[in-house]
């Protein structure tokens, strides 16, 4: 018997022959590993073969939903996206704000499960148990503002819509999709993924309802998060995640100049607080279900047409990677390129760090202007908007870029390479682990690459003595997090904050199941060698747990000066050592035959 909130349906659609399926999950695919992150995992692992080619038809797009959407909890309007990322080569999940969880839930599926290639541009359209393959050529070329805007007409104001931009038609490796314009599946190269699929867009409404197990449980959770919530009146709930400059730039985390150091000194420029005041419009966009509301939009001008004013939802990821990384302080020039990524269908992050990189190469003489077909300096944000453009387009210097900075680097050779901030081929979120003691073992060990999502050590200090100490720590934030992915709400309620006991108590009162919180510890655990498997499977070895070149060079400036990830490499290697063995994998990474007994995976590993 299906637990409570679960559909138990996973449902298959295969683009290039147009056929429709749905496979009944058993109830312990559930206990085991939950939903989201944790669900996905496990059908990626089982379903995708090795080796298959990321932008071919074979690859697999899997939309999950855990056990908490469409349910009455706090900050449950998420839902997660599991892929093999043309990036990296390895595995892929990206969380996602918007109502595509809720829908597809409502709907009757707890997952959906894409393959193959349509003939033609394709829209995917859902509702409860109808599926339809819609021509979407007339939409192809148009940016995913439009797009959504289209759809929203054409099928109503109710209904999820997440689409891609021209990048993803090109197959810019580090293209993204948007739900409702304003939520990313950033990391990676999901939208790449749906333009080799000639899948525009996926549009989703349902009908059904949604129980808990407990609906008291869960209500009693909800109203301590809100009372929790209301003495936090400043940061997110305030700006958004913008005000989170405030919080790196001292501790020498913000990005400055392509990684030269963690430290920015005309942040100021960049200030979302009087930004606001400005050009302030509003949280409308934020996530459904939630009290944070944290996506605030801001009034700037549209890149295409300057006489109209459109919203850019400028976060602190881009003001690091669009802003400080590239020695731009005008607010109104990041937020205009947030605007054009985010219609052109680009990650932020890697598109700030394919230019910080272009601009680096550029001064030390590895680029010159002829290549890139005009000047290209630090600080200038209008050369910076001409690279998103050719990013996007895949034109002239853009084409070398749209293959993200690492391959960018290997390309140019002469030690560009060494220029490019990165871990497994993803480039470095906006929190330099030259300031923060242990950051860089989150960064190496974590599945995806270079993500500031993967668990954080307790500590605020400079990496100037050993970090052995705090591996538990930033372990027990990882396992947190791989829980917050699965169930799936958002990571920012670590600032309300909702506790891991209280998300356990979240997935007990939803399931009706009887999770304690060493339960959850071997569920991360279990997650967390599940991705493990499919990576080594991939060919990643401990040769790819590795931090950059940049970050092993000191800081030149700024409150962390002469600081490097780590005191030095016998401690970075300790510190990895120490990773594997608390997993319970042997010293390359690899799990044992122990860990995959007592974790129930030994079917799974040998399948």
């Amino acid at each position: 018997m299906i637990h409570h909130c679960y559909n138990g349906k996973l449902l298959s659609v295969n683009l290039s022959s147009e056929e429709v399926d749905e496979e009944r999950l058993p109830p312990d695919a559930f206990e085991k590993f939950i939903g989201g992150k944790g669900l996905g995992a496990y059908l990626l692992y089982r379903d995708l073969e090795a080796s298959v080619d990321p932008l071919g038809p074979d690859n697999i797009l899997l939309l999950m939903t855990g056990p908490l959407q469409g349910l009455n909890g706090p900050s449950v309007g998420r839902w997660s996206l599991i892929t093999k990322s043309p990036l990296t080569g390895f595995f892929l999940d990206s969380h996602c704000g918007g109502p595509l969880g809720r829908e597809l839930k409502r709907a009757g599926y707890d997952g959906l499960r894409i393959v193959g290639r349509a003939k033609k541009p394709t829209a995917l359209v859902i509702n409860d148990d109808s599926i339809q393959f819609e021509p979407a050529s007339s939409l192809w070329g148009k940016g995913i503002v439009s797009v959504t805007h289209s759809l929203h007409e054409t099928y109503g104001k109710d209904v999820a819509v997440y689409a891609i931009g021209p990048a993803g038609e090109k197959k810019v490796l580090f293209a993204t999709a948007s739900c409702e314009i304003a939520h990313q599946t950033g990391r990676g190269g999901a939208g790449a993924i749906m333009g080799s699929k000639s899948l525009k867009a996926i549009v989703i409404s349902g009908s059904g309802k949604i129980e808990a197990a407990d609906p008291d449980g869960l209500r009693e959770v909800s109203k301590e998060t809100v009372a929790t919530w209301a003495k936090h009146a400043t940061g997110f709930k305030d700006r958004g995640t913008g005000f989170l400059i405030e919080v790196a730039n001292p501790l020498g985390q913000y990005p400055f100049r392509n990684w030269e150091s963690g430290y920015y000194s005309k942040a100021s420029g960049l200030d979302v607080y009087p930004a606001y005041e400005k050009y302030g419009r509003g949280n409308h966009q934020s996530c459904p279900h939630c009290i944070m509301r944290c996506t605030h939009a801001y009034a700037t001008p549209n890149p295409d047409n300057p006489a109209e004013e459109v919203e850019s939802t400028v976060e602190y990821e881009t003001l690091g990677l669009l802003g400080g990384n590239l020695d731009i302080d005008d607010f109104q020039a990041v937020a205009k390129m947030n605007y054009l990524c985010d219609d052109l269908g680009l990650d932020t992050i890697s598109a700030g760090s394919a230019i910080g990189f272009a601009m680096e190469a550029v001064e030390r003489g590895l680029l010159n202007e002829e290549r890139v077909g005009f000047p290209l300096r630090f600080g200038d944000s209008e050369a910076a908007t001409r690279l998103i453009r050719s990013i996007a387009a895949r034109e002239g210097i853009g084409e070398l870029l749209s293959k993200g900075a690492r391959n960018a680097g290997l390309s140019i050779g002469r030690g560009a390479e060494n220029l490019v901030a990165h871990v497994k081929g993803l480039d470095s979120a906006a929190w330099d682990p030259r300031g923060r003691r242990g950051m860089g073992l989150s960064y190496a060990t974590a599945e995806v690459g270079a993500s500031h999502l993967r668990g954080w050590p307790a500590t605020t200090d400079p990496p100037d003595t050993s970090a052995l100490p705090l591996v538990d720590s930033m372990i027990r934030s990882r396992d947190d997090k791989i829980l917050s992915d699965s169930l799936v709400v958002c990571h920012f309620t670590y600032r309300l904050p909702l506790s891991l006991s209280q998300k356990v108590r979240l997935l007990n009162a939803a399931t009706g199941l009887s999770y304690d919180e060493a339960a959850i510890l071997t569920f991360a655990k279990r997650v967390d060698t599940v991705t493990r498997m499919f990576n080594i499977r991939e060919g990643a070895t401990r040769s790819d747990d590795v931090l950059p070149a940049k970050f092993w060079q000191p800081q030149k400036s700024g409150p962390r000066v002469g600081m490097r990830a780590f005191v030095d490499e016998a401690d970075f290697e300790a510190c990895i050592d120490k990773y594997y063995e608390t997993r319970g994998w042997d010293k390359q990474g690899g799990p044992t035959e122990s860990t995959l007994k007592s974790l129930g995976l030994e079917g799974l590993a040998r399948a």
